[in-house]
């Protein structure tokens, strides 16, 4: 029994109910076990600091859904994750609690400036119903956000990715054309289009579209990267302020979607992390997406149908490199 813990010494110690452990327990959170001679549920040192951990989490009011997955990442990624959704949700919140502090301010004025009218009438000032709508579809948007949210949730719940490929991608050279601030996958996007017809690139062979951010955008929100790769031939000059770079191949796990479905990045990772043959084999650093690519699918058939402008690409390939576990 030596640095093990009752139920009861947990409890007292952290401040959680013995049912609330026996909750975290059942949802695989963590894991008790029984000394010799003891016939009640023990805690070693490891599930103490687990469950410090949960705390933590579930007081910056993250779902146990997504502590459970936090807590059994072995990197950080799937919390990179959740804390730009968490901290997306709050900037919602917190406009919607901006604009009702307008509102609830500029009503207290009209009625200490009006003090000797009933409540009422200052209610249908033509100002205060000015500023109503707005303040109304705050709020709807932030249901609508929420219940979208929701359903999201409950999908992925549900969701195993049963479409998850693993394919080989080829060395290759490539054009890369990279543009950080707003809307940074249209600036460069359009750049390997020019680029791409300029030099008639669907001429040389299976022209292949790639792309990743560059970097990833801040936990806080705000402006970021993105770098698009087009392969060429391998003795071709670029012209700047295109780079001309190596894309290293290698083994991926693939998963195709409809352009805009970026949320199923979470279900990608969802399946490497839980993968028994492959395990996630990236950069480990953010500021190229860690080694993940995004591939526009049938570049080649839609620069060709383009003549202007950057191709709508309705699908893409996700992918994770990874390899083989004892590999």
């Amino acid at each position: 029994m030596e640095n093990m813990l009752t139920v009861t010494d947990v409890s007292r110690s952290l401040g959680l109910s013995t049912r609330m452990l026996r909750y975290y327990e059942e949802q695989g959170l963590i894991e008790s076990g029984r000394a010799e001679g003891y016939a009640y549920r023990m805690y070693d040192q490891e599930a103490v600091r687990r469950l410090r951990q949960v705390i933590v989490l579930r007081r910056l009011r993250i779902p146990l859904r997504e502590v459970k997955l936090i807590l059994d990442d072995p990197s950080a990624q799937w919390a990179i994750y959740v804390f730009q959704q968490k901290l997306s949700e709050l900037g919602t919140e917190l406009e919607s609690l901006g604009a009702l502090r307008e509102v609830i301010g500029e009503l207290l004025g009209s009625l200490k400036s009006r003090y000797w009218l009933p409540a009422g009438d200052v209610l249908l000032d033509e100002d205060i119903s000015a500023v109503l709508p707005a303040l109304t579809n705050s709020y709807e948007l932030e249901k609508e956000r929420a219940r979208k949210m929701e359903n999201l949730q409950k999908a992925e719940e549900n969701m195993k990715l049963t479409d998850v490929r693993i394919v080989h991608l080829p060395a290759a050279t490539v054009a890369a054309a990279r543009y950080f601030g707003p809307d940074p996958e249209d600036h460069a996007g359009l750049m390997i289009a020019d680029f791409t017809r300029e030099h008639k690139l669907w001429k040389t062979g299976d022209v292949r579209l790639y792309g990743f951010n560059s970097p990833n955008p801040p936990p806080e929100g705000g402006e970021y990267g993105y770098e698009f790769w087009v392969t060429i031939p391998d003795d071709m000059d670029v012209p700047e302020p295109l780079e001309k770079k190596r894309l290293e191949g290698g083994t991926y796990a693939a998963h195709a979607i409809k352009m805009g479905d970026f949320h199923e990045w979470q279900w990608l990772f969802k399946w490497a992390y839980e993968s028994e043959e492959y395990e996630i084999a990236g950069s480990g650093t953010p500021e190229d997406m860690y080694g993940c690519l995004e591939e526009h699918l049938n570049f080649y058939g839609h620069i060709q149908e383009t003549t202007e402008g950057e191709p709508e690409i309705p699908q893409l390939d996700l992918l994770i490199p990874v390899r083989k576990k004892g590999g």
